[in-house]
């Protein structure tokens, strides 16, 4: 250890310092990472609660009621945005130039900047406008928080600390509907809908404050060459009983075995057992979407609606899920570190798969047919169990397992081109759920569901195929996938 400590240039007065930090420090700091899934959460939740406003309706749209084209650009710009910020190169720059802490703060600095361009807006273009600036903010946000997260933490949190990510987006989506629900009246000095908007500037300042004090990720540092500043950040973040000295001469090694590979080209992260890493993670997370969670959180009202009969029903779905979605969160956090990503992705699609063939089931021989009322009402909360089951069983699972996982097995030189790529596939998943679903509830109606048991059928043989990583340090992963690359090669039929 001493003599990876002297190749690195640490003194010897730096190597007899003790951590001063620990596990309430690893906490304070992902919680402050974690407000980037709070500002998702908040920007996946708060638009239906302004286009119901009459007051949105009048500032924004002369009063007339919105068109079909207008809903789907104020949608769908938000991920477009968002997968514009995620796109590996523009990712990949951006991280190296500004840094996980910079680039935090570049984010949170754009949405600030986009919820004041929609707090303002008298148009539907500037709106749009707005809604694109936040969409770029949340994708480098989401690009960037759960490696930053899972940089710091040590192995047997790390699982922990980034599923704090996933449960910040639940609770933003949650307090986004809570704001919309206080503000609705609100016409004067402002319209409600502008105070919905403008008050979500609070975090985004919090976040930006929060990048400025929190400490580097120390592999990130050491990648950059600033091997003091990297171990004087390792201090900060590790208890005095923590071996501070051998964690940085693993990440050391581990960065001298990239450099002795040569330089982490494009070429090489599309290639060979890197390629291999992107098709994994590129499946973990378009399956996480294609799961079809977001199916019920931007159209659930509608299906609420129609299991109901009533135009009411919508808003009732709409706390129902949010407070599901945050209780059913807590166990992934719980657990994680304790049954592994893979397990709880299984169980979590097996779930899910039984759900939606409930809810397809029922809804196609209750509830779509003249004769439903035959069925009784029992069939509508049979439904409804199924969607809450449904959102359930995403929450402990898919919900943040692709997250945590994607965050964890990239090797350091090419961690943020393969987060930036697989964050991209899911807001890619995101925006064919937000086009395709209310066309296929449209001309399928409850049948469209049996398409969500077929990809969480694949989901459950993507959790059964790929190895698990819980407790290992992410040097550990790195070998774990180069081993597991290793002897599918020289496998009988391989080829190798």
């Amino acid at each position: 250890v001493d003599e990876i400590l002297s190749r690195a240039g640490i003194s010897s007065d730096l190597r007899q310092k003790q951590g001063r930090g620990g596990c309430l420090t690893v906490l304070a700091v992902a919680i402050f990472s974690s407000l980037s899934g709070l500002l998702m959460g908040l920007d996946i939740g708060y638009m239906a609660g302004v286009k119901s406003m009459e007051s949105f309706s009048e500032d924004v749209l002369n009063g007339n009621p919105m068109t079909g084209m207008q809903d789907s650009l104020i949608t769908m710009i938000f991920g477009a945005g968002a997968a514009v910020a995620c796109f590996p190169p523009i990712m990949d720059f951006l991280a190296g130039k500004l840094g996980r802490k910079g680039t935090l703060i570049a984010g949170g600095s754009l949405f600030c900047l986009g919820s004041a361009v929609q707090t303002v807006a008298c148009d539907i273009w500037t709106m749009a406008a707005g809604r694109f600036l936040a969409g770029l903010s949340v994708g480098l946000l989401s690009g960037n928080a759960p490696i930053y997260t899972s940089e710091i933490s040590p192995p047997a949190m790390r699982g922990r600390l980034v599923a704090g990510f996933q449960f910040a987006v639940t609770v933003g989506i949650m307090v986004a509907f809570l704001l919309a629900l206080a503000f609705e009246d609100v016409v004067e000095p402002f319209s409600g809908w502008r105070w919905l908007i403008g008050v979500q500037v609070i975090p985004g300042a919090l976040l930006i404050l929060g990048g400025v004090i929190l400490p580097g990720s120390p592999r990130y540092l050491v990648s950059r060459g600033k091997n003091t500043e990297a171990f004087n950040a390792l201090l900060r973040l590790r208890s005095k009983e923590q071996d501070v000295q051998a964690e940085f001469a693993e990440i050391v090694l581990e960065q001298e075995d990239e450099e002795a590979n040569g330089q982490a080209t494009w070429k090489e992260f599309l290639s060979g057992d890197n390629a291999k890493l992107l098709g994994i993670g590129l499946a973990i997370q378009l399956l996480g979407q294609l799961a079809g969670m977001n199916a019920f959180m931007y159209d659930g009202p509608l299906i609420f609606e129609r299991l109901f009969d009533s135009p009411h029903a919508g808003r009732l779905f709409t706390a129902i899920a949010g407070a599901v979605n945050i209780v059913a969160t807590i166990p992934a956090i719980l657990l994680v570190d304790k049954f592994g990503r893979t397990s709880l992705m299984k169980w979590s699609a097996i779930g899910m798969c039984l759900c939606s063939g409930i809810l397809a089931t029922v809804g196609d021989i209750c509830l779509t047919k003249e004769d439903s009322l035959t069925c009784g009402p029992w069939s509508q909360w049979i439904a409804t169990l199924a969607i809450c089951g449904f959102i359930l069983n995403y929450a402990y699972g898919w919900g943040g397992m692709p997250w945590i996982y994607c965050a964890e097995m990239f090797p350091l030189s090419h961690r943020t081109k393969g987060v930036a790529a697989t964050t991209d596939a899911n807001w890619i998943g995101n925006m064919l759920i937000a086009f395709l679903t209310p066309i296929l509830l449209e001309s399928w109606n409850f049948n469209f569901f049996w398409v969500l048991v077929a990809t969480n059928l694949f989901g459950v043989y993507c959790a059964m195929s790929v190895p698990e990583t819980k407790n290992k340090s992410l040097e550990e992963i790195n070998v774990m996938f180069r081993d597991l690359f290793s002897r599918q090669r020289k496998a009988p039929g391989s080829g190798a």
